[in-house]
């Protein structure tokens, strides 16, 4: 038999999943109910009559735009930020510019509050007359995922051995050619883990895009913010907007689990 110590374990273990899955189960549940169950008390914890009345109602309110805002917002936030980001954490790490102190200075940017700076940012993008544009809001999480992706990367580059790079070079490969053949290739678990991280940033962050948008360049957090009428929330369709909005993080993560573990780990064991 078991001892009592590893029953007590799994019992740990088995609440702790609980608790982080019910919420994404109340979600979904939430969903596919009627309008009647999603306010009837006691809670109904499994509907008898789903239905898809929220997804279609989430649609139906502009809910295909704000998808395809998220996705491009997202999406070029991540690249510039590993275009950017790896070029600057390549130096950073093998020409120590700054030495220690110019990257945590850089990341410590992504420590200021986004209240702090939405102010002046959106004064300055309504000046420049980009308000309400999937560019302002692609500039502004440029704030928060840059640094970020500067620092990991850094870390990643520094655990590459120089020599690899040295033996490119002396063959006749250029240091441009050298980062693009040999050190990149390396890091691509650690490129994987900052592309993911900062796609989640950009596609969660509700500050920025909800203060430099109006309509038009609208994302899925602003919009499932707003989703309430003269009777109260619409909880179902709130919820089958935040059901689809988490299908491209979930697609991402499968696509990627062969590299995440690898990524997270790079450099963790000399």
């Amino acid at each position: 038999m078991p001892r009592p110590i590893t029953v007590l374990r799994y019992i740990v273990i088995a609440l702790i999943v609980v608790a982080f899955v019910f919420p994404i189960y109340w979600m979904i549940l939430t969903s596919i109910k009627p309008a009647h169950e999603v306010i009837t008390y006691p809670p109904v914890f499994f509907s008898l009559h789903p239905t898809l009345d929220g997804y279609a109602e989430a649609i139906a309110a502009r809910g295909g735009l704000v998808f395809k805002n998220s996705l491009i917002i997202a999406g070029f936030t991540t690249v510039i930020s590993l275009l950017l980001g790896s070029l600057a954490a390549y130096s950073f790490a093998r020409f120590r510019v700054g030495g220690f102190h110019l990257p945590f200075w850089i990341l410590s940017t992504r420590m200021m509050p986004p209240v702090a700076a939405i102010i002046p940012l959106f004064i300055l993008i309504n000046k420049l007359g980009f308000l309400d544009t999937p560019p302002a809001v692609i500039a502004a999480h440029l704030i928060l995922t840059l640094p970020f992706a500067v620092w990991m990367m850094r870390g990643f580059f520094v655990e590459i051995p120089v020599e690899l790079e040295e033996s490119a070079m002396v063959d006749g490969c250029s240091r441009l050619t050298a980062f693009r053949k040999i050190v990149l290739p390396l890091a691509a678990p650690g490129l994987v883990v900052t592309a993911l991280f900062c796609f989640i940033f950009s596609w969660n962050e509700f500050m920025f895009a909800l203060i430099l948008t109006r309509r038009v360049a609208t994302t899925i957090p602003v919009k499932m913010s707003g989703m309430y009428a003269a009777h109260g929330v619409l909880w179902s369709t709130m919820s089958a907007l935040a059901c689809l909005g988490i299908i491209p993080v979930v697609v991402l993560v499968i696509t990627a689990q062969r590299y995440l573990v690898r990524g997270m780990t790079l450099g963790a064991i000399k």
